[in-house]
């Protein structure tokens, strides 16, 4: 009798466990090596957006008009040293206190501070950054708020400057300080804000698509963002949109640029927001933009003229 011969149970292929292994394999190096590019690039733009500052003047008061004006510098509460010129206006005038932003310096507001004394008012523009302050990097507006407080200190400290009443101007970070300081400080009867947000985060996300572009900033932003985020940790922000209604009272002229992208809408939702009275300026450029011509004659005499109308040379 034939013996019947039990089917044999194939056993597993060594090379199809192989396969799996270096697919598994493969696919966490190649995951590992994309996280280390998008970390290595998202460091690398973060610094770069950080770190980025201007300090060089192009223009001194002295290079460019007979002023007069004093070398006033003042220390921060944290015993950093800012340089500012005071242009001296009318005896007992209220100043005007000219807030430079990101990428920028006192140089580039200069003119149109001149333009302000020449019209009887105390003009003082500042460094927020400088070579005597050793930030390496920016937090995009937070740190200068107390800079700017100190800066309203010194100022109506002068001989000749009014001290109970002072004007801002600030351009998007200059414009956030000049924003914050507002609300807190009862000297600010009037500013002026170009291009500006209520949330540093924000400014760092226009920067980011500025960087890299528009469709490309928005899939990669959160890595950059993230690490923005982590650098400030410990930073108090001041609650901008929260504190609107303290501007009750305080003539503020927003100023919106349309080529200033994410910040031109939140410069909208900023004034939409804020209580009266107020008036919101919409122009083709921000300040930063424009270049010497008729355009940015039209914007200085609309700072000008809102000045004029609201911050009185003479009544306290």
């Amino acid at each position: 009798m034939a013996r019947r011969r039990t089917p044999g149970v194939a056993a597993p292929s060594r090379s199809s466990g192989s396969g799996i292994f270096k697919l598994v394999r493969g696919a966490f190096l190649f995951l590992a090596v994309l996280l280390v590019t998008v970390g290595g690039v998202s460091g690398f733009v973060t610094y770069k957006i950080l770190s980025e500052r201007n300090d060089t003047e192009r223009i001194t008061p002295d290079a460019i008009f007979q002023t007069s004006y004093v070398n006033l510098s003042f220390t921060d509460r944290r015993g950093r040293e800012h340089d500012g010129w005071l242009l001296v206006g009318l005896q007992s005038a209220p100043a005007i206190i000219f807030c430079h932003g990101y990428d920028s310096n006192r140089s580039d507001l200069l003119v149109l501070g001149n333009l302000l004394q020449t019209n009887h008012f105390n003009a003082y523009v500042f460094n927020f950054q400088g070579p005597k302050v050793k930030d390496k990097l920016t937090d995009l507006g937070l740190t200068q708020v107390e800079v700017l407080q100190a800066a309203i200190g010194k100022v109506t400290q002068q001989t000749g400057v009014n001290p109970n009443r002072v004007g801002l101007f600030g351009v998007d970070s200059g414009g956030f300080a000049a924003l914050a300081v507002a609300e807190e400080n009862p000297l600010v009867k009037a500013l002026v804000v170009d291009t500006i947000y209520d949330d540093p985060r924000e400014m760092f996300n226009a920067q980011v698509e500025q960087f890299l572009g528009g469709g490309t900033a928005k899939s990669f932003q959160f890595f950059p963002y993230t690490i923005f985020k982590l650098l400030n940790y410990s930073k108090t922000k001041p609650p901008v949109r929260q504190s609107l209604k303290e501007l009750t009272g305080k003539p503020t002229l927003y100023i919106q640029g349309r080529d200033s992208g994410l910040l031109a809408h939140q410069t909208e939702a900023l004034y939409n927001a804020a209580p009266e009275p107020k008036r919101l300026l919409v122009l083709d450029q921000s300040y930063p933009t424009l270049a010497s011509g008729t355009v940015k004659k039209e914007y200085e005499d609309q700072v000008l003229n809102f000045f004029l109308q609201n911050l009185p040379l003479r009544a306290d």
